[in-house]
């Protein structure tokens, strides 16, 4: 994520700083401006308080990813492509904010992920017969979004995240084998 005002900046890593040593609903303006060797002038120039600098961060990541699912084709036949080659760099070189987005409101952060990026795996889908399978195909899209999405939060979240090419090789491993054989199990009714 590229911030052109040096203060701002300041501003976000200040609160990400801050964030990764404490709970942020404890982290107060106070806390974000001495941190960040501010004044309290300059705080309020760019942001209103700290769930504006929250919305800032998740606008920002947005907007990259979103530069790189225009280049989705109209047949999705390139949409893992995009997301192994275009967006996981980024996920990667921005997991600090990421994770603050995450630990902060993740209900409503995978809410709206959902919301704007799950209609690249509607296609993925359109043969899909409820009837042999006896799940509802919104059930079914909604668990692999979330299975796709919890990867990659499980990936970024830990202190040392494997690179994106060791990741990419975990993630196709994962999507395409069932929960049962990586169990070593059989699961019955």
């Amino acid at each position: 994520m590229f911030i052109k005002s040096k203060s701002k900046k300041r501003i976000v890593m200040s609160f990400l700083n801050l964030s990764a040593h404490q709970d942020i609903n404890t982290i107060s303006t106070n806390d974000i401006i001495e941190n960040a060797n501010i004044s309290r002038g300059t705080f309020y120039n760019h942001f209103k308080n700290k769930i504006d600098i929250v919305n800032f961060i998740e606008t920002s990541i947005s907007h990259s990813l979103d530069e790189q699912f225009v280049n989705v084709d109209k047949n999705y036949d390139n949409f893992f492509y995009i997301l192994s080659e275009k967006v996981f760099p980024i996920v990667y070189d921005d997991r600090e904010y990421i994770k603050v987005l995450y630990e902060f409101y993740e209900p409503q952060l995978f809410s709206f992920l959902s919301s704007h990026y799950s209609k690249f795996l509607v296609p993925y889908f359109e043969n899909y017969d409820e009837k042999k399978y006896g799940i509802p195909k919104y059930y079914v899209l909604t668990f692999f979004f979330r299975v796709i999405l919890d990867a990659i939060m499980s990936w970024i979240s830990q202190p040392i995240p494997l690179s994106v090419e060791e990741f990419k090789k975990v993630f196709y491993r994962l999507i395409n084998t069932s929960m049962t054989e990586i169990c070593g199990i059989v699961i019955r009714r």
